[in-house]
């Protein structure tokens, strides 16, 4: 398990958690920028990173409403469009191809990367 960073005007920044072969995603979605267009993102980085590293799905969860989308990385990539929204270069996936399945909390992790 490693949580994953990147660099972002100068600072670094949490973009997400590598649990087994899953990256995971937690914010309230309420608070994410093309949420109303129903879009959820991710760090462009995070792409290379999941085909180098074996993952094979990306989990969206967020623990205000106790709700988890996941998508396999193969339609994230089918479906994704890639953009910009003034936190660096973003990956976006529309809801519509993710699923809703059972919420569960992750653990804190202490191991980090910086893409």
């Amino acid at each position: 398990m490693k949580a994953i960073y990147t660099t972002v005007n100068s600072r670094k920044t949490f973009i997400g958690k590598h649990i087994d072969d899953t990256i995971v995603r937690e914010f309230p979605f309420n608070t994410a920028t093309l949420w109303q267009k129903e879009s959820l993102s991710f760090d462009k980085k995070l792409l290379g990173y999941a085909e180098e590293n074996g993952v094979k799905s990306f989990a969206f969860t967020d623990p205000k409403r106790g709700v988890r989308l996941e998508v396999s990385l193969e339609r994230a990539i089918s479906d994704g469009v890639d953009g910009e929204h003034g936190e660096g270069d973003q990956w976006y996936i529309p809801k519509a191809s993710m699923m809703e399945v059972g919420y569960c909390k992750t653990a804190y992790i202490s191991e980090e990367v910086v893409l």
